[in-house]
This record gives C-alpha cells, sequence and structure tokens, in this order.
C-alpha cells in the first residue's frame, strides 16, 4: 500500500501497490491524485494549509450582481493569502480552519475564526498574522446588502469533524 495526499482538499489515503505512477481518485473530492512511481517513498506531501471549501451563505443582491465576478476573486484571494502564512507546524493532528467573511455595504470587510476542534485556536500572534493578511486584501465596494462566505482550509488534512463540501460544514450550534 501507497499512501497519498490529495492536493486539493489534503485528504489522506492509501492506495494499491500497482497504481505507481498512475493517477487514482481522491475517495473525499474525486480530484485526480499522483501516486508516486518510485518504490522508495509517498508522494510528496502538499502544503501544510489546503482549501477545503468555499461557501456563500448570502449572495450579494441583484443591485451587486456585476460584483459577482470581483466578489469570487475576492474569496479566491483571501484564501491565497491564508495559504501564504506559515500559521501551522508541519506535524501534528488535523484541525479544520473556518474563516467567515461578511462583505458589507461599501465593502466593509469583517471575519471571524474559529477552528475544528476548538483547542487547536491560534495563539495571539498568529491571528493577529491571519487577520493582517485577510485585512489586506482590497474589497470590493458593494451597494446593497452584506454578503457572506465561509472558506474552510484542511490543516494537515483537517479534522475529519467536518461534513463534505456541499453540505453546511459548521458543526451544529456554531
Amino acid at each position: 500500500m501507497i499512501r497519498v495526499q490529495c492536493p486539493k482538499c489534503a485528504w489522506r489515503f492509501a492506495v494499491e501497490d500497482e497504481m505507481r505512477g498512475r493517477q487514482d481518485r481522491c475517495p473525499q473530492c474525486a480530484t485526480p491524485v499522483p501516486v508516486a512511481t518510485d518504490a522508495g517513498g509517498d508522494a510528496p506531501e502538499v502544503p501544510t494549509v489546503a482549501s477545503w471549501a468555499t461557501l456563500t451563505r448570502t449572495p450579494l443582491s441583484e443591485i451587486d450582481d456585476k460584483l459577482r465576478p470581483e466578489f469570487n476573486n475576492y474569496l479566491a484571494a483571501l484564501s491565497a493569502g491564508v495559504h501564504r502564512l506559515n500559521l501551522f507546524p508541519v506535524a501534528g493532528p488535523g484541525i479544520d480552519l473556518i474563516v467567515l467573511v461578511t462583505l458589507g455595504t461599501g465593502g466593509k470587510a469583517n471575519f471571524d475564526v474559529m477552528t475544528q476542534p476548538m483547542e487547536a485556536m491560534l495563539d495571539t500572534a498568529g491571528l493577529a498574522e491571519l487577520f493582517r493578511a485577510l485585512f489586506a486584501v482590497r474589497t470590493p465596494a458593494t451597494r446593497g446588502p452584506a454578503a457572506e462566505a465561509t472558506l474552510v482550509f484542511a490543516v494537515r488534512g483537517g479534522s475529519g469533524q467536518l461534513q463534505r463540501p456541499g453540505e453546511d460544514p459548521l458543526p451544529r450550534g456554531v
């Protein structure tokens, strides 16, 4: 058996030896995953933090329909900003990093951050670095009511406690 990790959702799984040099599909998100050809090791590790899902809870209003592509680019830029940070050590248990994004009228951004499990929350310096990176991304200037989205990142493969993308990723009661 060969251990591989999905480059999209960071899910770790084992594949049969006869898959060497080919691709297998991730059982979590169906992304093609390359399998190492050499007998000496597994496929290369993916980054410690990988995007898991982006869910738009409250879409932009009809007034802001023209801003929708810019809003999607904004969410992608936020995600890229989190990926560039080195907030978590390479080793340790899986964690889900959840960033709630609210974009208000005029482009005023508000962020809430949580982790699953909760005891894995970043320290004060890590949170400060994360919020600096989030607020550094230029926001689109909306005119209608607030737009809300949730960015979910799998840290070291994620906690395994959240549901698959497309379902409600937040634990009940949060």
